[in-house]
């Protein structure tokens, strides 16, 4: 059942925080470091997708953690009852 939750958590959360990177104009950046050459510069061009990739690496490493956790759980009553 847990399991469940932590999926239907990690589908509404990843939405939510697609829809708030789609929700800004698509040729403006997240956010910028007034600089026009250099790393900072490539940094602020590929704010989108950056923050697009590390959203969802975050959902993703939330939601093996909790279901790693519901199996270790299920294999602690497991080994109670024997």
């Amino acid at each position: 059942m847990m399991m469940v939750v932590a999926f239907m958590v990690g589908i509404i959360s990843g939405a939510i925080s697609i829809a708030w990177i789609l929700s800004t104009p698509a040729d403006e950046p997240l956010f910028t470091f007034q600089v026009q050459t250099g790393f900072l510069l490539w940094l602020a061009e590929n704010s989108r997708l950056i923050a697009a990739t590390g959203l969802s690496l975050l959902m993703t490493m939330g939601i093996i953690s909790i279901i790693s956790n519901v199996q270790d759980i299920l294999h602690m009553r497991v080994c109670l009852k024997a």
